[in-house]
């Protein structure tokens, strides 16, 4: 009896691989895996299709498969301004991108902020490097990242030694490197696996973290509570979201979406869109400088020549071509290497195939980025590649870290505009070298983000 139920799961199995695709009207392909699909079995040449389709149709591709599971265990329900698709996503995103204009996000205002931490950086960074004393240049870059995002979103500007600093980078270091776990990525798959947060597992760390995050967030908002004059134009996103609620309360409507948890949800998302990625992407781009110097040299050489000793504005960007191109190439090696699921919301055919609406997709942009049809030596270092012939810089749309459509990250401009100036004003007064002869190798913690380990620098002054 045992056998024979043995060969009968086994003959299920076969015949699910083998016939799946045919019975769905599905493009033929390789027998997909039980529970895994054909995860283990992408391959670069799907970023030909990735590019033909999914950044051209990117609106077909807008909707997200809500990742049921995860939510609960982190935002406790659907919450936030990431992972839902339905009708609060949306009522909630678009509200937020109407606050964060209204309280100057992207703003000439921003800009200069960004500029003065800038500078205030330089100078930490000359008086900590004086005498060739290595420097790692991670709290400096999360400094003055996290200082314009908590502007932002809760109105206030934190101290360089804040430890505030350092433990909420600690805790969305924690969060990434714990999603990035085999286990949480299967936990929408096996659901059970959810009460893994009751055992040592990455699961219960998890879960620990967010809870300490989510306590951390509800304190910042306590505090914006109880200094916000509701008479006054609100400086924030919080003091937004707060107004709203009154003005609902008010008018005696029922709250809907603005409720407090979702506050809370929605500034830890608006901090993980205009931090991470940023942080990230500058501690690349400083270890590509020190892999690189020709590379450096060229771009100060640049910046000397066309912009002097006086601050780097971003409409500079339109004269500095060559730094434009170190910084698209940074971006296309900085690629998140995993991308969250998105379901087809329109008819689309593929190589002369229907794909049913509600079929599930996960957009892998590194395969564009690191494709050798499209980028010649896509793991060598080039900016050159994104120069045209007249030495021009060129925007190619086909590098797409911020991701497409609908689903693109909120914080894209804020993020493109710290990096060109955090970037720019650095190495206008600063020069980065490799601590030994030989510059260390670029070594990742792989997992949602491509994060480079820890690295020190020489830091020397070129004023």
């Amino acid at each position: 009896m045992i056998l024979l139920l043995f060969v009968l799961i086994v003959a299920f199995v076969i015949g699910y691989a083998l016939l799946i695709n045919k019975i769905k009207g599905l493009p033929p392909g390789p027998p997909p895996i039980p529970l895994l699909g054909n995860t283990l079995q992408l391959d670069v040449d799907m970023g030909k299709l990735l590019q033909k389709h999914l950044i051209r149709d990117s609106d077909k591709f807008a909707e997200r498969i809500n990742p049921t599971q995860l939510m609960r265990l982190i935002t406790g329900g659907e919450n936030g301004l990431v992972f839902n698709d339905n009708s609060i996503w949306k009522e909630q995103r678009r509200f937020a991108m109407h606050a964060l204009r209204n309280v100057g996000f992207n703003n000439a205002t921003t800009q200069s902020t960004v500029i003065r931490y800038a500078h205030e950086i330089i100078a930490r960074w000359k008086e900590q490097g004086a005498n060739r004393t290595p420097v790692d240049l991670t709290h400096g870059c999360t400094v003055g990242v996290a200082n314009i995002i908590w502007q932002h979103v809760f109105g206030r500007t934190l101290v360089y030694d804040d430890p505030l600093i350092a433990q909420v980078k600690h805790l969305a270091e924690e969060s990434i490197a714990s999603m990035g776990h085999p286990l949480v990525m299967a936990l929408e798959t096996i659901p059970a696996i959810r009460y893994l947060k009751h055992v040592d597992s990455p699961i219960k760390r998890l879960s620990n973290v967010n809870k300490e995050f989510l306590n951390l967030l509800d304190n910042e908002i306590a505090l914006v509570m109880k200094n916000f004059n509701e008479d006054e134009e609100p400086k924030c996103y919080a003091e937004t979201f707060l107004q709203e609620m009154r003005k609902r309360k008010e008018r005696g409507e029922d709250e809907g979406s603005f409720t407090h948890q979702q506050l809370v949800i929605a500034c830890g998302d608006l901090w993980g869109a205009g931090f991470e990625t940023t942080v990230t992407a500058l501690r690349m781009a400083f270890h590509f400088m020190i892999n690189n110097p020709e590379v450096q040299r060229r771009a100060q050489a640049e910046i000397d020549s066309k912009i002097g000793q006086r601050p780097i504005h971003l409409e500079d960007q339109k004269v500095l071509h060559y730094t434009n191109s170190v910084i698209q190439e940074v971006l296309r090696l900085n690629a998140s290497s995993i991308n969250f699921a998105r379901r087809v919301s329109a008819p689309v055919k593929i190589q002369g195939y229907d794909i049913p609406i509600g079929t599930g997709v996960i957009p892998q942009f590194p395969l564009i980025h690191n494709d050798p049809e499209i980028f010649e030596r896509p793991d060598y270092f080039c900016p050159e590649r994104h120069l045209n012939e007249q030495g021009e810089f060129v925007k190619d749309a086909r590098i797409t870290p911020f991701s497409v459509g609908k689903r693109s990250c909120l914080g894209e401009g804020l993020a493109r505009m710290e990096l060109f100036l955090f970037f720019t004003n650095f190495i206008q007064h600063l020069t980065f070298s490799s601590v030994s002869k030989v510059p260390p190798e670029l070594k990742l913690l792989q997992s949602l983000a491509r994060t480079p380990l820890p690295y020190e620098v020489i830091v020397e002054s070129r004023d």
